[in-house]
C-alpha cells in the first residue's frame, strides 16, 4: 500500500478542494485541524441527538430525547491512526479526516438530517476501514436488507429495544424502541459472532451509513423509505438550508462587536460553537437536554440555557423552553426538579423540589418578557406562575427556604447533603426576587385580586427584611443557616439521595434516587440502610462558599447591594490572581493544590466583575475563554482548570458565553 505524506499546506488544499466538491459548504468552513482533546460535540435536529467524540459516537438518542441510548460507534484503528475534525460555521455538519501517520486515508461527512431523525455519515476512503457498532445486550437485531428499497444496494439491520428499558437511573422507556441501521455503496454490515456488536466495513471508494429513528415502528420504516429514496447530497442540501436559516436568525455579533474587542476572533468562533451546541441539544418539545448522560429537562439548567439563548437573540428557542414547562404544568399541575422529554408522567423528584426550581421558572418568564415583550404568552402561563409562587410558601421557616436536593454545590460534593433542610441563601433570594417581579406584573395587569397581591407583597417584604440577619454576618454571605432545620418540622419520608449509601443501599443497587426515611438522628437513609448502623447526627455547621456571593450579580438581584458583596468577590479574585485558578470554596491555595470548581464559576465571577466595573474583569474574560475546549464548550466541573464530568454542557456554556458577551458589550460602550 502506498503511503502519501501530507503537509499542513497540503491538508489546507484538500479542504479547499472539498469545498469545491460540495459548494454548499461556502467559504465559512474553519480550516484549522482540531486534534482530539476529549471534546464532545452534538448533532441534532430536535428529533434525534447524537454525541460524538472525534469520529466515534459516544451516545445516541434516536427516538425521544428521554429514551435509551443503546449504541456506541467506534472507528477501529491501529496505533498509527489519528483523526482531526472540522465543523462548518453556523451548522452542526462535521467533517472528520482520518490519517495513518501523516497520510490522509479517509474523509467522513457527518450530520443529522434537518427533517427526519436520521444520522448520516458519508464515507470516502482510499483503503478499507471498519466501524464497530457496540450495542447493549438487550437489543434484538433483525436483518431486513431485503425489505429496503434504494437507488443502490443497501444492507440493513433493524435494532429493537424492548419496552421497559431503563433510559436514566431507574426510569424506564414505556414502549418498544425501533431504530434502523443502513449501509449503502461500498459498505457492508457484519454481525460479530458471540457478541452484541456489528462491524460496518467500508471498502475503498464511497459509502454511506444511516442510523434512522422515530417514535414507533411505522414511523421508522417510513423515515427509512424517504431517506433512501433520495441521496445524501439532497439531505445535505436541505440540512445546510436549515442551518443557514437558523444562523441568520441569531444576533450578528460579527457586526456588533468592534474590532478592538480582545480575542475577538476566538469569541466569535465560541459564539457560533455555543449557538450550535444549544440548538442541537434542544428537543422539538422545547426542552434542552442537560448533557449526554442526563436525558431530562432540568429546571435550573434550562434557566441558564434560556439566558444564553436570549443573549444570542434566539428568542423562539428561549420561548420553547418555557413552553415545555407550561405544557407539563397544564397537564399535571406541578413541575419537579426534572421532567422526561417526550414521555408523559416521568419526573425526576429530588428533595425539596418545590423550592428553588419554581423561583427559576418565574424569573425565566420575566427574562423572556423583557426580551420579547410577549405579554400574550405571559397571560397564558400565569396560572403556572401563580403555582410557582404559592408552592414555595409552605417551606418558609424563620423566613428561610431550604435547598433543592439537586443544588449544584450539594450534587458536586462542595456542601454535605445533611444541610438540605438548612436555610439556603440562594433559594431564599430566588423567592424574594422572583416573587417581587411577579407582584409587579400583577399590579401592572390591574389584577382584581387586590387582597392576594397585598398579602403576597407583605410576605415578600417580611422575608426580605429578615434576609440579612439570617444569612449575613461579619461581612460574609453565608451559604446556609442551620437555624431553619432546628425549627422546621422535618418530613418522615422524602424522595432523594440516601445519606448512608451502605453496601446494600437501594440507591446503589437500583441506580437512582429512592425514597428515604428520617432516622432518629434526622438523617435520611433508604429502607435497606435504616436498619443498619445508625448514621450519626450531623453537627450544625455554617458554610461560606464564595460562589454564592456571585449569584446575585448573575441573577441581577437587588436584595443585597452590590457594594456589600465586593469583599467576597475580591477574595475569589485574589485567589485567582495568586494561584492562577478559580475556586468555589473560601480558602487560600498554593499553585500546586487541587482546585475543584463548578463549570460556571468562570462566568459568575466575570459577571460580578463586569457589574462592579472592575478593571480585572479582563483577566477573567481571558481566563473564561482559555478553558473552552476545542469544540467551543465548557464542562460541568473543572479540576485545576481541566474539564471533569460532563462535556458539551448547555448550562455552563450558556452562562459563560453570556458573561463574555456582557463584558464585551460594556467595553463597546466605553
Amino acid at each position: 500500500m502506498k503511503v502519501y505524506k501530507v503537509s499542513r499546506i497540503a491538508f489546507m488544499i484538500i479542504v479547499l478542494l472539498i469545498m469545491k466538491v460540495v459548494p454548499s459548504w461556502g467559504q465559512s468552513v474553519f480550516l484549522e485541524k482540531r486534534p482530539d482533546d476529549g471534546s464532545i460535540h452534538a448533532l441534532g435536529n430536535g428529533k434525534m441527538c447524537i454525541y460524538e467524540k472525534g469520529p466515534g459516537i459516544v451516545m445516541a438518542y434516536t427516538g425521544q430525547f428521554s429514551s435509551p441510548s443503546f449504541l456506541t460507534l467506534e472507528w477501529v484503528k491501529d496505533s498509527l491512526a489519528k483523526s482531526s475534525q472540522v465543523r462548518k460555521t453556523g451548522t452542526a455538519i462535521w467533517t472528520h479526516i482520518l490519517f495513518k501517520g501523516d497520510a490522509e486515508t479517509s474523509k467522513l461527512l457527518d450530520f443529522v438530517d434537518s427533517e427526519s431523525p436520521c444520522f448520516v455519515r458519508k464515507v470516502q476512503t482510499k483503503s478499507q476501514i471498519t466501524f464497530r457498532l457496540d450495542l447493549q445486550q438487550y437489543v434484538q437485531l433483525i436483518d431486513n436488507s431485503s425489505r429496503l428499497t434504494s437507488n443502490q444496494k443497501a444492507n440493513g439491520i433493524l435494532m429493537v429495544v424492548p419496552s421497559g428499558t431503563i433510559f436514566y437511573q431507574s426510569y424506564v422507556y414505556p414502549r418498544i424502541l425501533y431504530s434502523q441501521l443502513v449501509a449503502t455503496g461500498n459498505a457492508r454490515i457484519e454481525t460479530v459472532p458471540g457478541s452484541s456488536a456489528i462491524n460496518i466495513i467500508c471498502a475503498p471508494g464511497e459509502s454511506s451509513i444511516f442510523i434512522i429513528g422515530g417514535l414507533e415502528y411505522d414511523e421508522v420504516m417510513t423515515n427509512t423509505k424517504q431517506v433512501l429514496s433520495g441521496s445524501v447530497e439532497s439531505l445535505l442540501d436541505r440540512t445546510n438550508r436549515y442551518w443557514e436559516d437558523f444562523t441568520k436568525g441569531r444576533k450578528d455579533f460579527a457586526s456588533i462587536l468592534p474590532a478592538s474587542t480582545p480575542e475577538r476572533a476566538r469569541l466569535l468562533k465560541t459564539i457560533d460553537d455555543v449557538a450550535v451546541l444549544l440548538k442541537t441539544q434542544q428537543s422539538i418539545q422545547g426542552a434542552e437536554i442537560a448533557g449526554y448522560p442526563y436525558p431530562l429537562g432540568y429546571v435550573r439548567d434550562q434557566y441558564g440555557v434560556s439566558r444564553g439563548l436570549l443573549a444570542l437573540g434566539m428568542y423562539k428557542e428561549a420561548k420553547s423552553v418555557l413552553n415545555f414547562y407550561w405544557k407539563i404544568w397544564e397537564k399535571y399541575g406541578f413541575i419537579h426538579n426534572a421532567q422526561a422529554i417526550g414521555i408523559d408522567g416521568v419526573f425526576h423528584i429530588h428533595e425539596n423540589d418545590q423550592v428553588e426550581s419554581p423561583g427559576y421558572l418565574i424569573t425565566q418568564a420575566f427574562d423572556l418578557l423583557k426580551a420579547t415583550k410577549d405579554t400574550a404568552f405571559m397571560h397564558q402561563i400565569s396560572p403556572m406562575l401563580d403555582w410557582a409562587f404559592l408552592v414555595q410558601q409552605k417551606y418558609l421557616v424563620k423566613n428561610m427556604l431550604p435547598f433543592n436536593g439537586d443544588e449544584t454545590y450539594v450534587a458536586g460534593g462542595l456542601l454535605p447533603r445533611s444541610t438540605l433542610n438548612d436555610g439556603s441563601a440562594e433559594s431564599t433570594l430566588l423567592f424574594i426576587e422572583s416573587g417581587q417581579k411577579y407582584m409587579n406584573w400583577l399590579k401592572i395587569r390591574h389584577s382584581q385580586n387586590a387582597n392576594y397581591i397585598a398579602k403576597s407583597q407583605a410576605l415578600i417584604e417580611t422575608v426580605k427584611a429578615h434576609f440579612m440577619e439570617n444569612f449575613w454576618q461579619d461581612g460574609v454571605l453565608w451559604t446556609n443557616n442551620p437555624a431553619r432545620a432546628a425549627l422546621a418540622e422535618l418530613p418522615q419520608f422524602r424522595h432523594g439521595v440516601c445519606e448512608s449509601a451502605g453496601p446494600n443501599c437501594l440507591m446503589n443497587k437500583y441506580g437512582g434516587i429512592v425514597w428515604t426515611e428520617r432516622n432518629e438522628n434526622n438523617r435520611y437513609v433508604c429502607a435497606a440502610c435504616i436498619s443498619r448502623d445508625i448514621l450519626p447526627k450531623a453537627e450544625p455547621t455554617k458554610y461560606n462558599l464564595l460562589s454564592v456571593a456571585l449569584a446575585p450579580f448573575y441573577m441581577e438581584f437587588s436584595t443585597i447591594p452590590y457594594d456589600m458583596l465586593k469583599k467576597p468577590v475580591a477574595d475569589i479574585l485574589n485567589n485567582f490572581k495568586t494561584t492562577g485558578a478559580m475556586t468555589s470554596k473560601q480558602a487560600t491555595y498554593s499553585p500546586k493544590s487541587e482546585i475543584f470548581i463548578v463549570g460556571y464559576d468562570y462566568g459568575f465571577l466575570l459577571s460580578a466583575l463586569t457589574k462592579l466595573n472592575d478593571p480585572d474583569a479582563l483577566l477573567l474574560y481571558n481566563k473564561t475563554l482559555s478553558v473552552v475546549d476545542n469544540e467551543g464548550a465548557w464542562a460541568e466541573y473543572y479540576l485545576n482548570d481541566q474539564p471533569k464530568g460532563t462535556r458539551c454542557r448547555p448550562w455552563e456554556s450558556a452562562i459563560n458565553l453570556e458573561a463574555l458577551l456582557d463584558w464585551a458589550m460594556t467595553q463597546k460602550q466605553k
